[in-house]
């Protein structure tokens, strides 16, 4: 009777532990589960987050907050992107025109890692495979404010499109307050915008003398089939407050028999071709005879600066390239500004970087310019 008993409370005690263990085995589940849940939501919400962008076209967009894979299509802007943010980590494709200026210059030495930016998705004629974009899980494309197609595609496949312009400061600051408000650094755009107003307007405040000054013709050649350079852009805007005439401001590009009627006086070179001044001052430039155009008989053909990127376009070391052209054209109006120092604070305030002598040198390429007058 009494191990009867026994057995009876036994059995009901261990299926009373049993109910228990399940209630609390059930407890647990849901607790878990909660947590879980509780992170997607969170993980959700995050993703969902979005930023206000105001383009230079002044189209409203919105990209992730958590934004961390970019396109850029205009050849300069890959290098502004790159100085707003700071790194080159949230870029995936560029065009492969900006990479030309990367391999062997300045910018190789400052970030290692924006040599392996892709440069396929993108073409030279600023054509965009979307394709490519979806795949790579690019979220914002950064284009021109002409490509109007391409903003509607991109828009279409789930990637937001970010205009910039060039023509005028004002364009080229919206433009930076665009990228800035794109990757959630206004006030580091703000301080390469606040660089644009004090180079203009220190070169501006000198509008005076310079309108009475006698103005060198100063031709621009962007390669060495005599297309010209920043006539589209606020390049030819630079030349004119620098004290220039611009002498072929109309025009994309010119003939040899136009150059020697003009005869300039300062003959620039940019950086989007690999010719010298030696080439013209050795006659190397095949079809062409450059031996009785004045600036080549008085050795003043100058190959443009480069830093990050090209100074012949507009980007953030135009405030540089301001200045540069500035002393160059006019020496005794804008004989205060000192280059040398001005770039050596430049990369020191904006990028941390104290430069060598021999970053100095190949910024303002000393060496192509070894025999010219300044």
């Amino acid at each position: 009777m009494r191990n009867s008993v026994v057995k009876k409370w036994l059995a009901g005690g261990m299926a009373l532990i049993l109910s228990f263990a399940a209630l609390w085995g059930c407890k647990g589940e849901s607790a878990s589960q909660s947590v879980e849940n509780r992170e997607v939501s969170e993980e959700t919400d995050q993703s969902d987050k979005t930023r206000r962008v105001t383009d230079a076209a002044g189209n409203q967009v919105e990209v992730p907050e958590s934004l961390e894979k970019i396109a850029v299509t205009p050849l300069p802007w890959s290098s502004v992107v790159y100085a707003i943010d700071g790194t080159s980590e949230h870029m995936m494709s560029i065009n492969p025109g900006a990479m030309t200026a990367y391999t062997g210059y300045f910018l190789e030495k400052l970030d290692p890692a924006y040599g392996k930016l892709d440069t396929t998705a993108i073409g030279k004629d600023f054509s965009i495979n979307m394709e490519q974009l979806v795949s790579e899980g690019v979220q914002a494309c950064v284009i021109w404010d002409y490509q109007t197609e391409e903003a509607k595609q991109l828009t279409e496949i789930g990637i937001t499109p970010v205009m910039v312009k060039n023509e005028t400061v004002k364009e080229l600051q919206d433009s930076f307050r665009a990228i800035g408000q794109m990757l959630g650094k206004e006030e580091r755009a703000q301080q390469f915008i606040d660089a644009y107003s004090q180079a203009y307007e220190e070169i501006k405040s000198y509008a005076d003398q310079v309108e009475q000054a006698e103005k060198p013709k100063v031709l621009y050649l962007r390669d060495s089939e005599l297309k010209l350079q920043g006539n589209d852009n606020f390049i030819k805007e630079a030349l004119e407050i620098a004290g220039a005439d611009n002498v072929a401001a109309d025009v994309s590009e010119i003939t040899m028999e136009e150059i020697i009627k003009i005869n300039p006086d300062i003959i620039l070179l940019s950086n989007f071709d690999t010719f010298v001044p030696d080439d013209l001052y050795q006659n190397k430039m095949e079809g062409q005879d450059w031996s009785q155009v004045k600036a080549v008989m008085e050795k003043k053909v100058y190959k443009v600066p480069m830093g990050i990127y090209r100074w012949d376009a507009p980007g953030v070391e135009t405030p540089l390239m301001m200045k540069w052209l500035a002393r160059l054209i006019q020496p005794d109006i804008f004989s205060d500004i000192d280059m040398e120092q001005e770039v050596r604070d430049f990369f020191e305030s904006y990028f941390q970087t104290t430069l060598t002598d021999e970053d100095l040198s190949q910024i303002m390429n000393d060496e192509a310019n070894q025999n010219s007058n300044y």
